[in-house]
């Protein structure tokens, strides 16, 4: 029997090769029918090059293609966590990965989608938040796809964030159960996807708890390094009588940058003000942080379990996982009585 090529199955069809190629690559530029007939007529012809048995056992000819934030490589905390889930998952499972670094000042320049598509994959991981029309057009070219720590209404796909929600409610009850009844909330400068879901709950379970709202203390706009941001802040603030007692910060960077602003003006935590962060990084720095933790490697391994899943079922209904997250009690939140401090 002879080999069976890209020519092979193109004059079966009538295509041409460079058509064939697309089909079987997830790239754009075929319509749905033909792609269906490619696909269908390689596999009945016994061509395997670019159509593994993702069906079987064997995952050794599975390639994955990990798209994020140039970034991301460098961060020692939160990211190199979901990465080594990631990494170590197809370690074990025999699969390739080939990362795909982008900046997010140009994510839509088309020269993205050509690196993206550029090497054969049989799915694309992506992890961190991303631009919705970049998205969109790595889903357009029909390859089973993960995102990890985004979430859009507006993009179908498969996703895997921590329970922001839930983990914020934590964060505000713990606060309540401790006698705070003035909270404030520090988001970031950066905007990213998880940020911004935060906020949200914060609104959600304050007014849940009964609890009153000041947007003099909702801060939208700080910097993880800048300490003379929230030293402006609070001096700016501080003299007045609902000023908080209590802050959740959108995650422990955010924390920690605050607290060393409060340290440089001799302001004691939790003695005068309590913090509690998010995603729990904290303890490699200053381990007294009260926090959210994430599972950030289970994140990784997970998307890549989901990625595993939809490459054998594509036509299943898309996934959005959110894993759980726990509140680590440590010793930056105070517990108030009504003796030591009236509201």
């Amino acid at each position: 029997m002879s080999k069976i090529t890209l020519k092979t199955i193109a004059s079966q069809l009538n295509v041409s090769n460079n058509t064939v190629s697309k089909a079987l690559r997830g790239m754009p530029g075929v319509s749905e029918e033909m792609r269906e007939k490619i696909i269908q007529l390689a596999q009945e012809m016994g061509y395997k090059k670019n159509v593994p048995n993702v069906g079987g056992n064997n995952s050794s000819a599975i390639s994955i293609s990990l798209i994020c934030r140039k970034s991301f490589f460098d961060e020692p905390t939160f990211w190199s966590h979901v990465l080594y889930g990631i990494w170590n998952f197809s370690g074990q499972n025999n699969i390739s990965i080939r990362t795909v670094p982008i900046d997010p000042s140009d994510e839509n320049d088309a020269l993205n989608m050509s690196v993206i598509t550029g090497v054969p994959s049989h799915g694309y991981i992506v992890i961190g938040t991303i631009h919705d029309e970049l998205l969109r057009k790595i889903i357009s070219t029909k390859t089973p796809t993960v995102v990890v720590d985004y979430y859009s209404n507006d993009v179908d796909c498969d996703y895997i964030n921590s329970a922001n929600d839930s983990g914020i409610y934590k964060s505000v009850k713990y606060l309540w159960q401790n006698n705070h009844k003035r909270i404030g909330f520090i988001n970031n400068k950066e905007g990213a996807y998880t940020f911004n879901q935060r906020y949200k709950a914060f609104l959600k379970y304050m007014e849940f708890f009964k609890l009153p709202v000041d947007e003099r203390f909702i801060w939208h706009d700080a910097v993880y390094v800048d300490t003379q941001y929230y030293i402006q802040k609070i001096k700016a603030l501080r003299h007045l009588s609902n000023f908080p007692t209590a802050w959740v910060c959108v995650n422990d960077n955010t924390a920690l940058a605050f607290y060393n602003a409060l340290k440089e003006m001799g302001i004691k935590v939790p003695d005068e003000i309590s913090i509690i962060g998010f995603d729990n990084i904290s303890s490699i720095y200053e381990p007294f942080l009260t926090t959210i933790d994430v599972p950030q490697k289970a994140m990784g391994e997970r998307a890549m379990q989901q990625l595993l899943y939809r490459i054998k079922h594509p036509d299943e209904p898309y996934l959005n996982i959110q894993m759980n997250t726990t509140l680590i009690e440590r010793s930056s939140v105070r517990n108030l009585n009504d003796c030591k401090r009236k509201d």
